[in-house]
């Protein structure tokens, strides 16, 4: 059963992935970028967006510089979203029972200088270990700012941590040099640099083909001019690449497994759609990445390499956004549809809060709000229906004609359930009672609907 299962995710992704929205669709995407990228003047945007089981989504906007336009494909840094692929090759290594989460650094790095050797795993992936941020260090800025061509090692940057912020799990802060550590970690383990095992965890097996980790791997697609307004004091927006001769080769050799991959829209949107269906880790793991803490107070919180933002127009959903001087991005799961959203900017200065709720949000709200099958293209469909509802142990689907992969969510938009149709039903004997929301996931389309568990 479970390798019928996987076969048929493998097959429905397949099909997914190779699958464009269909055009009437797309061009009021392409609208809704257009308008909001004008209106807020912003310099460039790639974007992707994925419907599951109905297709994808790419444009563009903007330029590079002078008349050198910015495509779908153009290749763009996506800083601290690297984060999330540390984190998920962290968790593939604790499947395979080579490293424990709660593991203390001690374990596995001896003489970090102000860096308690109890600190674990876990705490460094949730931003609660009190360890001092090393890119807030006066000296650090400096150092990057006087040659952009070095290449920093891991070690570079930990000199720069300076005493605690806190004691351990007593606070949380955000911390790039806790991710410097747990690349570090992943290196030791596996006795490969962390180039090494990003591209064979998970770059290579899931063909993200147009993302690197740089400058250890070269860029092979274009790398567009990044724009800031940071360096001439916030008085004025500047093509950093003409203004200061810059060069992404030391911001990006110093964040390393905390933000230095360059991707693409696609491959990011894909990532994001693959390791939240657990084609990256498994259900455990994805249980463990979603377990919260609070960030100091709001509905918002942080799991292990993402956050958790709730109210996002009505839903609940996990996203990481990232920032390097010149470009930023922002990155969204809605988990009750499953529909991810990338943006990439090549303009630092917008800020990742406008990315998101001024360019992001307008194309969320479009999508949330399409009838699910004319996005699937279909004018008609047999009527689904399922029964008893309110159910104790089996749900009995009517109408199904097709290879059909049923997921539960609970009202917050997490999942709790995912397994093949067989004969039409579905055991959900093993959910607490309560609401749910059971989606059915075919090759051509998705549907939704709300059942009670007794």
């Amino acid at each position: 059963m479970k390798k019928l299962l996987l076969a048929i995710i493998v097959l429905l992704h397949s099909i997914g992935s190779q699958a464009q929205i269909p055009a009437a669709f797309a061009n009021h995407l392409q609208y809704l970028l257009d308008s909001a990228c004008t209106k807020n003047k912003v310099k460039g945007v790639t974007a992707a967006v994925l419907v599951p089981g109905m297709g994808v989504w790419k444009g563009s906007y903007g330029v590079s510089h002078d008349a050198v336009k910015i495509t779908p494909d153009t290749w763009q840094p996506i800083g601290s979203n690297t984060k999330t692929f540390t984190t998920a090759i962290l968790l593939q290594l604790q499947e395979e029972g080579k490293l424990d989460l709660d593991d203390s650094i001690g374990t596995w790095l001896q003489g970090i200088a102000n860096v308690s050797g109890k600190i674990t795993i876990r705490q460094m992936l949730n931003h609660t270990s009190g360890i001092y941020n090393f890119t807030n260090n006066p000296a650090f800025s400096a150092a990057l700012n006087a040659d952009y061509t070095k290449v920093w090692k891991p070690e570079d940057a930990l000199q720069y941590i300076a005493a605690p912020s806190f004691a351990p799990g007593m606070g949380w802060e955000y911390c790039n040099s806790g991710y410097i550590l747990a690349g570090m970690i992943i290196s030791k383990v596996l006795n490969v640099p962390f180039e090494t095992a990003l591209r064979n965890r998970i770059l290579n097996p899931r063909n993200y083909n147009k993302s690197i980790l740089f400058p250890q791997e070269a860029a092979t697609g274009y790398i567009p001019h990044g724009w800031s307004v940071n360096a001439s004091g916030g008085t004025k927006l500047e093509d950093i690449q003409v203004e200061y001769n810059y060069d992404n080769t030391a911001f990006q050799s110093m964040a390393g497994a905390a933000g230095g991959i360059i991707s693409t829209a696609e491959d990011n949107v894909h990532f994001w759609d693959d390791l939240m269906n657990g084609r990256i880790v498994n259900n455990t793991s994805l249980q463990e990445l979603y377990t919260t803490v609070s960030m100091g107070g709001g509905a918002n919180r942080y799991g292990l390499g993402v956050f958790r933002y709730a109210g996002v127009n009505g839903r609940v959903g996990y996203c990481h956004g990232g920032t390097c001087f010149g470009y930023i991005n922002e990155n969204f799961r809605d988990s009750l549809s499953g529909i991810c959203i990338t943006l990439l900017s090549n303009q630092d200065s917008i800020n990742n809060s406008l990315l998101f709720s001024r360019i992001l949000l307008p194309l969320h709200r479009y999508l949330i709000k399409l009838p699910t099958a004319a996005i699937a293209g279909a004018e008609s469909k047999p009527t689904i229906s399922i029964h008893p509802n309110p159910v104790g142990k089996q749900i009995t689907i009517k109408g199904l004609k097709t290879m059909t992969i049923a997921t539960v969510y609970d009202m917050t938009g997490r999942q709790v359930l995912q397994q093949a149709v067989n004969n039409n039903m579905i055991n959900v004997e093993q959910l607490p009672q309560g609401n749910y929301v059971l989606s059915l996931m075919t090759d051509d389309e998705r549907m939704t609907m709300k059942f009670v568990k007794e």
